[in-house]
């Protein structure tokens, strides 16, 4: 596994980019090393080596972005079983390490949808945007959430009072790809949402409203 971990770090190390590096710091991401690879590069990293929860695990634990990254490509989906998902997405740090995990490994998970319906309503905002980018990835594999984990994301979208706008963009994203897949559901969604519009509301809640509005016009058409 040394010899793996030190081919890795070399080849992080002959790819540095220092100027992407330095923009992502500026923009709040403060990794203990950044090498500023993009993520086609630690693509072609990750095909060079074979599967490997015990290394994938090693590069997770490391406050490096690449490593993180590379992780969430090299951990067999088989072997990761619902406690090591949630220790991992209860660890993320950044919405871009949450878009990796949900798009490279979580959703190749049998309990996805369930972790998931958990995580949309949790009050911390980057598991909340792991549980909404997880159900936008489920439905691009045209996995949709049952009656009851659309109310639980309907319920959780009105509840949401965050500034984070990466965590509102992902919530309406979730009600829009439902409401394009279901008329019925559509219509509901539409119809609870224009009762928000029609009462007092904070601003978030009528920027969704706003939204979810103007969406159901496209769906009806």
């Amino acid at each position: 596994m040394e010899e793996t971990l030190r081919e890795i770090k070399k080849r992080f190390r002959m790819a540095m980019n220092g100027i992407v590096s330095t923009s992502m710091r500026e923009k709040g991401m403060e990794y203990r090393i950044n090498f500023g690879l993009t993520l086609p590069l630690i693509r072609d990293i990750a095909k060079s080596f074979a599967l490997n929860a015990e290394i994938a695990e090693h590069l997770w634990n490391e406050q490096v972005r690449e490593s993180k990254i590379l992780a969430t490509w090299l951990y067999p989906a088989q072997e990761m079983t619902p406690e090591k998902m949630q220790q991992w997405a209860e660890e993320i740090p950044y919405t871009e390490i949450a878009d990796m995990c949900c798009m490279n490994l979580f959703t190749e998970l049998p309990f996805a949808m369930e972790k998931a319906s958990e995580w949309i309503a949790s009050e911390k905002d980057i598991l909340r945007y792991t549980g909404y980018q997880l159900l936008n990835r489920l439905m691009i594999k045209k996995i949709y959430p049952d009656e009851e984990t659309t109310e639980k994301l309907i319920a959780s979208v009105l509840t949401y009072n965050g500034q984070q706008v990466a965590t509102q963009t992902a919530a309406l994203n979730c009600l829009k790809r439902i409401m394009h897949s279901n008329p019925r559901q559509a219509k509901h969604i539409a119809d609870t949402f224009k009762a928000i519009a029609e009462k007092e509301a904070d601003d978030i809640q009528k920027r969704f409203a706003q939204e979810i509005l103007s969406e159901y016009e496209f769906c009806k058409d």
